[in-house]
């Protein structure tokens, strides 16, 4: 197999190969970085006449699908051009942005089928919520506007993917896999055969996409009188809160806390995450989204993949959410373990945590076998693209050089410093 991962803003995408045939990109990175990284790789691929087996979006988030979408406006664009030609404009422009591979099919659990009857006052509410937040005075507040403003974008974009990929529009098979309806771990489900790969999805399950309905019916049933509250006030003054307001707030915050925990930082959507065990032959790659590290390990031991005797080796992790604090611990450290670990994100929202990326290292040189292992990092204090991220991502080279140091040469790193992409493996 051959896996590439792609400078793709604070998110992921990559692109998995079977080294017998089949192609999947995974993710599509936020759209600015789609445009100048990945478009450009795919179009070459469109001019060999190579295709894309699968695109896999693993959830909902901005940082994931934004890319995703970027590819399929891409080809509505060139396939007005070829009408227009067709119909004898010859003046037409072609795109000034390259034309994708075929897409034969995608998987993406779009978000009214997770949610159902909800999904419309859902992205309701964090509309509700998201200018006022960012009106307030609190540094707080305003974060956590960022990232309400930021699903509900995500939402639209999740609905957008849907009509785009539709009979009406593109006419791209949704999850056939599944006849159409959400991709999850279902028991006795086999392995999914792409080309000479095979996947197995490992999550989410029935349980979690039921669990994950009713804490938001539970939210939006909790805060409905509050949110018209501030939906009405935000209407007479958007410039600042008062103090019934910013009491109005913290009562919906405490109860978003609850039901998905930190709204910074695991976020609903996350939850849902679309995980992947990828493997051809003896080579095996992981694929997390965004998902917790329980749920991973939930759905591996679910379809077999954790071994009785000792932690399941995998060729490569893709390290889930960017190496935060809130999806890794040490039992799943201690339970997966890798030659190569993948950390997509480029410092925004410190991601990777420094605290994670020690506790991945530190785990591993505390197991006897002496092994080495690689970290593999997607960008780095030159490539950042924002002011904080560069300052974090200074912060993780500093990190990992004294990791080094200390390994006795069983870690090794590289950082996306230039270039385009990054081959994480090929053929191991």
């Amino acid at each position: 197999m051959k896996l590439t991962a792609f400078p793709s803003g604070k998110g992921d995408c990559l692109l998995l190969e079977g080294g017998a045939g089949g192609r999947v990109l995974v993710d599509g990175g936020v759209p600015a970085s789609y445009r100048q990284h990945v478009s450009p790789i795919l179009g070459a691929l469109r001019k060999k006449k190579a295709e894309l087996d699968l695109v896999y979006v693993s959830h909902i988030d901005e940082d994931h699908i934004g890319g995703v979408l970027e590819l399929l406006d891409d080809e509505v664009e060139w396939r007005v051009h070829e009408f227009q030609r067709s119909q004898g404009n010859s003046a037409h422009q072609p795109p000034a942005q390259a034309r994708p591979p075929v897409v034969r099919k995608i998987w993406h659990n779009a978000f009214h089928e997770q949610l159902d009857k909800n999904s419309g006052p859902v992205e309701e509410a964090l509309a509700a919520m998201a200018p006022v937040l960012a009106a307030s005075e609190a540094a707080d507040l305003r974060a956590i506007a960022r990232a309400q403003a930021d699903l509900g974008a995500s939402i639209r974009q999740a609905i957008n993917v849907s009509r785009r990929i539709g009979p009406k529009q593109l006419s791209i098979p949704l999850n056939p896999e599944s006849g159409g309806k959400l991709m999850m771990r279902r028991a006795g489900q086999p392995p999914i055969a792409l080309g000479s790969m095979t996947l197995t999805v490992l999550g989410p399950s029935r349980d979690d996409l039921t669990r994950l309905r009713k804490d938001w019916n539970t939210w939006l049933e909790d805060n409905e009188k509050a949110l018209k509250a501030i939906r009405d006030k935000a209407q007479k003054d958007e410039d600042r809160l008062g103090a019934g307001d910013v009491s109005r707030l913290a009562f919906i915050l405490a109860m978003q806390a609850r039901a998905f925990g930190d709204p910074g930082s695991v976020t609903p959507p996350n939850l849902a995450s679309l995980t992947l065990l990828a493997r051809e032959g003896d080579q095996t790659i992981l694929l997390t989204g965004d998902a917790r590290g329980d749920q991973i390990l939930a759905g591996l031991s679910a379809t077999g993949q954790l071994p009785d005797d000792g932690p399941l080796h995998v060729n490569v992790l893709k390290v889930q959410h960017h190496g935060s604090e809130n999806n890794i611990d040490a039992l799943f450290c201690d339970a997966v373990t890798a030659d190569h670990y993948v950390f997509c994100g480029n410092g925004q929202h410190e991601n990777p945590d420094l605290r994670v990326v020690e506790l991945i290292a530190s785990r591993r040189l505390a197991r006897p076998d002496g092994s080495t292992f690689k970290f593999w990092f997607t960008s780095s204090g030159t490539s950042s693209g924002t002011a904080d991220g560069a300052s974090h991502m200074v912060e993780v080279e500093d990190l990992v050089d004294d990791l080094k140091a200390s390994s006795s040469g069983r870690l090794r790193t590289t950082f996306l410093r230039t270039g385009k992409s990054l081959v994480v493996v090929q053929g191991v």
